[in-house]
């Protein structure tokens, strides 16, 4: 399957990144892959995996962030490669680390209003994932 046509484009470890997501099921050949759904059966492709249970947040928010750091890292090490985000449906969990690397990025003001209008307006899907993202710090 190949990548959506679109994608965010987010300064990362000093580069300009372009972000694909969606259901990890879509993992484009060739890209820098983020799994945050363990159950998933292309989990074994990813790049980095970092199962976050359905429909909540990561428990241990520091190595969440560190995930999140060394994704940057590996996007900026090889700007021609996208990177890939993606949980079972890529709304939800998906949704909560693109808001979280958009505040790492730099992104001003509210992280999940901005990845609701720059990804899908159905991205971070419950009040618990919108006040993590609201509450993450780069």
């Amino acid at each position: 399957m190949s990548a959506p046509d679109a994608g965010v484009e987010l300064f990362l470890a000093g580069r300009p990144c372009r972000i694909f997501a969606g259901p990890f099921a879509a993992l484009p050949a060739d890209a820098i892959g983020l799994c945050l759904d363990g159950g998933n059966p292309r989990a074994s492709e990813a790049t980095l995996l970092h199962p976050i249970p359905d429909f909540d947040v990561p428990e241990d928010p520091e190595a969440f962030r560190a995930t999140l750091q060394r994704f940057a890292g590996l996007l900026a090490a090889s700007p021609e490669r996208i990177g890939y985000i993606g949980c079972y449906a890529g709304f939800g969990r998906t949704g909560l680390a693109l808001a979280c690397l958009a505040r790492m990025a730099g992104v001003a003001g509210d992280p999940v209003a901005w990845v609701r209008a720059a990804y899908d307006p159905r991205a971070v899907e419950t009040p618990a994932q919108e006040e993590f993202a609201r509450a993450f710090t780069a």
